[in-house]
């Protein structure tokens, strides 16, 4: 008699499948959304829905054949003060390049 185990479990349907808001992954997202509500703050509906998708589009090109944890990683070295309490809690500020002895 074999048992059925598959019910128990939940499979992606790819490996890399990550969370997506209005079919957005939220490395796209999150950007997006400030322009856009600026633009509706500032009554300039069009433009920021303009701005909104050149960002979404920067973002997608600077992505290309990469993943998100790449886009990840550039804000890790290269924004160092941005992204060391939210994203990365466990390792230090990319600040500290120096190695300690």
């Amino acid at each position: 008699m074999e048992l059925d185990n598959t019910g128990r479990y939940r499979f992606p349907k790819t490996l890399s499948e990550q969370l997506r808001i209005l079919g957005l992954p939220l490395d796209e997202l999150i950007p997006v959304i400030p322009v856009l509500a600026w633009g509706f703050w500032a009554r300039h509906q069009l433009f920021g829905l303009i701005a909104a998708c050149a960002v979404w589009f920067a973002i997608r090109a600077a992505k290309r054949g990469r993943g998100s944890t790449w886009l990840y990683n550039v804000m890790y070295w290269y924004l160092p003060g941005l992204q060391a309490g939210t994203v990365f809690r466990l390792i230090p500020d990319s600040s500290f390049r120096q190695w300690i002895r």
